[in-house]
């Protein structure tokens, strides 16, 4: 899988936290100051390449142009599918947000990395609570495991053989914290894990390390 460009994730994470729907006009501009941060320098020129790279993965389209005393300014908007990965790249970087624990699906996958094989009779045994109707909720287990295996099928699979019967799903791969996708066309974190290192330039940090090394180096030379 070939690496994304580095400015693709910080331009997504930037629309997800501002552009909340595809009728959101965006702007270049706009854009730079969203994805401008404490550790990171996204400026003009930037943000200009990587809308024209979001458009070419579908994740914008261009909207109607406004017009300035400085002339025409190009807009975008986010489509769905950019919506969906806008999201899947804020789940994926530190600091964002996180699965509720207490929803069935992020349980049911906690379990299945504890694991590694599954039965959803298996699972509903230790996650169904008592109150609960425990063969709806195996049912719902079942059909969980099921479209995690259709829809990620290199990350869970069913068994050849049955356990007393019942179906057996065996994970391959850990995909970290969020539930493999459930339906189709949907995006997981995992999509984006291969991006480009943001080059030194556009860390601010760089720049303070580069600081402190410079002031180090003065004081060596005073001694």
């Amino acid at each position: 899988m070939s690496a994304l460009q580095w400015f693709i994730l910080p331009a997504l994470a930037a629309l997800a936290r501002n552009a909340k729907n595809t009728t959101r006009a965006i702007t270049a501009p706009e854009l730079s100051a969203w994805a401008t941060d404490a550790q990171l320098d996204f400026p003009l020129g930037i943000a200009e390449l990587a809308l024209a790279a979001l458009q070419r993965h579908g994740y914008v389209r261009p909207y109607a142009q406004c017009h300035n005393k400085r002339g025409a300014i190009n807009r975008w908007s986010i489509t769905p599918q950019g919506l969906q990965a806008a999201k899947a790249v804020l789940q994926m970087l530190p600091g964002g947000p996180a699965p509720d624990v207490q929803a069935l699906p992020t349980r049911l996958w906690n379990l299945l990395r504890i694991r590694r094989r599954l039965t959803a009779t298996e699972a509903a045994q230790t996650l169904v609570d008592a109150d609960d109707n425990f063969e709806a909720q195996t049912k719902r287990i079942g059909a969980l495991l099921a479209a995690w295996a259709k829809y990620a099928p290199k990350t869970l699979v069913v068994a050849q053989k049955r356990e007393a019967g019942r179906i057996r799903y065996v994970l391959l791969s850990d995909l970290g914290r969020w539930p493999p996708p459930s339906r189709a066309g949907q995006m997981h974190p995992s999509t984006f894990a291969y991006a480009r290192a943001t080059p030194s330039m556009f860390r601010k940090n760089r720049e303070a390390e580069l600081r402190v090394g410079e002031g180090k180096g003065e004081g060596r030379d005073a001694t």
